[in-house]
């Protein structure tokens, strides 16, 4: 199945998917966190769990021990890791944001060459990781859910419809954290430059680094998968 091979989509698909992508991503934008919810901008858990899986996976490799990971919302999570110190703390704080648009742009190079089951599949792996590590009822239900649809896509679907959702997976993970980003600017604009909590906040004081430099790192990351994986997936 890892394997298997599809002819690429038309550029339609393509092109709705993306649009539905950064739909999602400017409806985060422009809606304050504390602001209504809706169910286009539910789609940035997708985004939310690999940010929090991009924290416990580096911890893992890092020698550290991960002891929960807990979404909070479409939009907000946490990583409880311990065990590990100097370099491998900050690479473990700087993968969060890192993480969506890398998966992205690998799952992009997938579907460039066809392996459409190949990302539901490496998909559902990461769904497994996480469901190992959730400890309250929300994180289960949310990964579960997420797990469900890609798993029902890839058992049930017909083709045109599996590679539809496996290019909106791959669009949502590379503007996801467009809109997180936005956030960490936003609350810096609004609360100034201490106080915070945030992956940029504990980069900052565990490199010495202001934090507006990470940010700038993350949205520049942003970019590039970006720039790099649309030639892949359009036809």
């Amino acid at each position: 199945m890892l394997s298997e091979t599809v002819p690429a989509p038309s550029w339609g698909v393509v092109a709705l998917t993306a649009l539905f992508a950064f739909a999602v991503t400017l409806v985060s934008i422009v809606t304050p966190p504390s602001g209504r919810r809706s169910l286009l901008r539910n789609a940035n858990v997708l985004g939310t769990l690999f940010h929090e899986g991009g924290h416990a996976l580096v911890a893992m490799l890092v020698g550290g021990d991960v002891r929960r990971v807990e979404i909070d919302s479409a939009e907000g999570g946490a990583t409880l890791s311990h065990g590990h110190a100097g370099l491998g703390t900050v690479l473990v704080s700087a993968a969060g944001y890192a993480m969506p648009p890398l998966a992205g742009l690998g799952a992009a190079a997938l579907l460039h060459r066809g392996h459409v089951s190949a990302v539901l599949v490496l998909t559902l792996v990461a769904m497994v990781f996480l469901l190992l590590l959730a400890r309250d009822p929300r994180t289960f239900v949310l990964i579960i859910v997420v797990g469900a649809v890609v798993y029902s896509a890839l058992r049930y679907a017909p083709a045109w419809l599996r590679t539809a959702v496996a290019y909106t997976e791959a669009w949502l993970l590379l503007t996801s954290e467009l809109s997180g980003v936005q956030v960490l600017v936003s609350n810096r604009r609004s609360k100034g430059f201490r106080g915070h909590t945030d992956d940029a906040a504990l980069l900052a004081k565990q490199t010495k680094m202001p934090s507006p430099l990470w940010i700038g790192g993350w949205f520049l990351l942003n970019g590039w998968a970006i720039w790099h994986a649309a030639p892949l997936l359009f036809p």
